[in-house]
């Protein structure tokens, strides 16, 4: 069964693949506004949907890997909707960027701050149900 941060993470991730290749498909057929598209294109494609199905499957699969639930899960949900809302942000702030200078500046900045954000929960989370636990002690696999 999958845990509800897991399922939100692969189907946003699915969600920002669809925006990716609508950005990309818009870029093929007027290449004027190419140089216009890319970031947005590119933060879709890469913080969207490669980043956001890595979150999914690494939540999933890290606490199967250390035998033990994942650290924070109420921070995995906090993580999924920061990670959205900033990626969102970033992309709107992206496309709008070249025509309303004055709204979209601040929208790539508040999106890059809630971007990064996320990851820096991803991090801790990783990094702390990674972590080895002082009451079990290390035994190599055939011991």
């Amino acid at each position: 069964m999958l845990a509800p941060y897991v399922r939100k993470f692969i189907r946003a991730s699915l969600v920002w693949f669809a925006i990716g290749i609508v950005i990309g498909l818009s870029m093929a057929f007027w290449p004027a506004d190419h140089i216009v598209y890319r970031p947005a294109h590119a933060h879709a494609n890469l913080l969207g949907f490669v980043s956001m199905f890595i979150f999914g499957v690494a939540y999933h699969v890290i606490p199967r890997f250390v035998g033990r639930p994942l650290w924070g899960e109420r921070y995995a949900l906090w993580h999924v909707w920061i990670q959205n809302v900033g990626l969102a942000l970033l992309t709107v702030g992206w496309m709008v960027q070249p025509s309303w200078w004055r709204i979209g500046r601040p929208f790539v900045w508040a999106g890059a701050i809630l971007s990064a954000a996320g990851v820096a929960i991803f991090i801790a989370i990783v990094w702390k149900s990674v972590a080895p636990r002082p009451d079990v002690e290390f035994e190599p696999p055939g011991s």
